[in-house]
């Protein structure tokens, strides 16, 4: 039976697929939002520490960029 090593199938621009985040509705929301802020400013999608409802849920902070 012959050899196959999986290795030479995987396109070079697949191999970072492994590492790429799900796209969330969450983080879809902070991207679109990402591309009208002002330079310097970001969106991050973090778990909440407000409301015991909320706890851990998902929500989106923006972070003022230094000036």
């Amino acid at each position: 039976m012959a050899q196959a090593d999986i290795d030479d199938f995987v396109l070079p621009e697949m191999t970072g697929i492994a590492s790429a985040m799900a796209s969330t509705p969450m983080q879809r929301a902070a991207n679109q939002l990402q591309k009208v802020l002002p330079p310097g400013w970001r969106v991050e999608v973090v778990a909440s520490s407000q409301g015991t409802a909320r706890r851990g849920q998902p929500v989106l902070r923006l972070v003022m960029g230094d000036f």
